[in-house]
């Protein structure tokens, strides 16, 4: 009895230290609302629906989704993976890119857009990790 309660404590505590070790899609989410949060201060609204989830590292994504005129929109992606190069670019309907304001930080990036029109656009993201083979993220994106 002693041996199997001393194989579970120690199989607890090797789960926890790499639960610690390893990063998560839920941190990817914390720091893309960290990108977020000069943009809330700003008026900007946050959407609770977002996109996530693990990706090879350098593998393209695109996401389509129904832009309004009037309205200027900002999209925050994160990662928890570290040493990880971002890259998101917006285009409309005829592939073309749109005018945006983008900045970055160790662990986010964020795009600011005023679509020219009313359509569906495409973002188009990239993860690129020198250490890992494949990185996780999240893109929460909102409006004003």
């Amino acid at each position: 009895m002693k041996s199997f309660f001393g194989r579970t404590v120690l199989i607890t505590l090797v789960l926890a230290l790499a639960s610690l070790l390893h990063a998560t899609v839920d941190e990817s989410h914390d720091f893309a609302m960290e990108a977020a949060m000069p943009f809330v201060e700003e008026g900007f609204i946050v959407r609770e629906d977002y996109w996530n989830g693990e990706v090879k590292s350098g593998q393209k994504l695109l996401i389509t989704h129904q832009l309004f005129k009037g309205n200027e929109y900002a999209f925050w992606l994160g990662t928890a993976n570290s040493g990880v190069e971002l890259d998101m670019k917006v285009f409309d309907e005829k592939n073309q890119p749109v005018d945006i304001k983008a900045t970055s930080d160790k662990y986010f990036m964020s795009v600011r857009v005023n679509p020219p029109k009313t359509g569906t656009y495409r973002i188009v993201f990239e993860l690129k990790s020198k250490q890992e083979r494949s990185v996780l993220w999240a893109l929460a994106y909102g409006y004003r």
